[in-house]
């Protein structure tokens, strides 16, 4: 732990950081998307009663269509987190598509607020995603720039080769 915090490259060390943050932020709830639909969607009608809106008008926990899909694009957020943490120089054009996910998301909820003001939950999910976008790309394109020529062996965790190879 000494050496991942004192290491050569602290950008390096702030991007794996955050990237872990990030995907436990998707990897751990998607469990209870998966596993307990029900209780997630509750939580979501309740944060949006104690932001002030009112009750949400849709049924989000018949639609087996769009939990299949929240649960992939969740997985998928999770998935390139750790892709990109695997290593950085070589999977770095994964960031693109985590990106574009996210803040299509984020652009969605921001559209289905304007549209229905009595969900400020929709307001706070898009502000989040906006915010996580942009950890996205300062996190990861400053740690490129940072490792730039350092090599690999000075970086801790070292960056792998390949899913199977050291």
């Amino acid at each position: 732990m000494r050496e991942f915090l004192t290491q050569e490259v602290p950008a390096y060390r702030d991007f794996q950081l955050v990237y872990g943050l990030l995907f436990l932020n998707f990897a751990i709830p998607v469990m209870g998307y998966v596993f307990s639909p029900e209780t997630a969607i509750q939580s979501y009608r309740d944060t949006n009663l104690l932001l002030g809106g009112g009750p949400l008008p849709f049924p989000e926990s018949q639609s087996v269509f769009f939990w299949v899909l929240g649960c992939a694009n969740v997985l998928t957020l999770a998935f390139c987190c750790a892709f990109l943490m695997w290593n950085l120089r070589r999977h770095y054009a994964a960031l693109l598509p985590l990106t574009f996910l996210k803040f299509m998301a984020a652009t969605l909820w921001l559209a289905i607020f304007l549209l229905d003001e009595r969900a400020p939950i929709h307001l706070g999910a898009a502000l989040l995603d906006y915010v996580t976008c942009a950890a996205f790309v300062f996190f990861a394109r400053r740690a490129r720039r940072a490792i730039g020529e350092v090599p690999d062996e000075a970086l801790v965790p070292r960056p792998r080769a390949a899913f199977g190879g050291a």
